[in-house]
């Protein structure tokens, strides 16, 4: 295990070191969002579709892991103090308003069922991807322990004993399987894993299977403890009682990988099948760290970054906050 850790993070810290455009998009099957120090340039091609699945009715289901999140804590910042209730609040609005926004409508030109190329438009074949509202189908405190070894495993692939994918899988036994649903994992403050914030912030990914599909879920650490270079205060430089400014970084980070999540959440092997572009970015990669603004979600503010729109630009592409 210790040489598989220093194996990853040679490898890693090799990347982030060198010219833009270097660093992987999936490493050991987690498709990355890499910190602000850490990001590179992206290239302005559009999103391919490569032959498999995406989420076509989104859900989400929310787990807040570790037994802080029942139990309670508590940080001051600003003037402000923010607690385990803020941040699943926070968290809450923002994941059970997205469905339906405009921000979530990007995503409805994407689609499943077509050959391999750029553009779902006019393929009866096409299964799109819709926005209904109401995404959020449950949310879970799971008080049980968060493991030591989460600090050594976030990047290893080990599909046996990964504590991350073993949650997941219990996550989806809590709420019951569902193909298009995207659990994201809220670890406990305290708990980092290899390389987090100063190489990424986030990951989406999908657990080990055989056949069928495994579950699609994303890695969010807690995420104001990387400061600015995950998102804090980005967009809103004033805290607020809310978590305007506290919490821009959690909107950001985890409204990334939902977004791409639903456009590209297969992994078999580390094969991304879904939308990405020709050097593997997804659409939440390619927008990564630029033109943070707030979107509003059911008269909310919530920091976030645009997604990547094939149609945008006369169909050349860009970065958009609707479609």
């Amino acid at each position: 295990m210790v040489a598989a850790l220093a194996t990853v993070g040679a490898l890693l810290l090799t990347s982030v070191s060198g010219s833009a455009g270097t660093l992987p998009k999936v490493v050991n099957g987690k498709h990355i969002l890499w910190s602000l120090g850490a990001a590179t340039n992206v290239s302005p091609n559009n999103l391919i579709y490569h032959g498999g699945l995406v989420e076509t009715t989104p859900a989400v289901y929310n787990v807040f892991w570790g037994p802080a999140w029942q139990n309670g804590f508590s940080f001051s910042a600003g003037g402000f103090t923010y607690t385990n209730t803020t941040v699943q609040n926070y968290l809450g609005g923002y994941f059970g308003n997205v469905g339906g926004s405009p921000f979530a409508g990007i995503q409805t030109q994407y689609c499943q069922g077509i050959l391999p190329g750029f553009s779902c438009a006019g393929d009866p074949s096409a299964q799109f991807i819709t926005n209904p509202t109401g995404q959020l189908k449950g949310t879970w405190v799971d008080p049980s322990p968060v493991p030591a070894d989460i600090t050594t495993t976030g990047l290893v692939s080990n599909l046996t004993t990964d504590p991350l994918e073993a949650e997941a899988i219990k996550a989806s036994q809590h709420f019951g399987y569902d193909v298009n649903a995207t659990i994201n994992i809220f670890t406990e403050p305290g708990h980092t894993a290899t390389l987090y914030g100063t190489v990424y912030c986030a990951y989406h990914s999908e657990t080990g299977h055989t056949t069928g599909h495994g579950v699609r879920y994303a890695f969010v650490p807690y995420v104001p403890e990387q400061g600015g270079g995950c998102g804090q205060n980005m967009v809103n430089a004033t805290n607020d009682a809310f978590g305007h400014g506290y919490l821009d970084g959690y909107s950001i980070v985890a409204g990334h990988e939902y977004a791409e999540a639903v456009t590209d959440p297969g992994n078999q092997s580390g094969i991304q099948d879904g939308w990405n572009d020709a050097t593997t970015s997804e659409n939440g990669d390619k927008c990564a760290w630029t033109n943070l603004q707030n979107i509003t979600l059911a008269g909310q503010t919530y920091a976030s970054q645009p997604m990547w729109s094939n149609e945008a630009n006369a169909g050349a592409g860009g970065c958009a906050y609707s479609r």
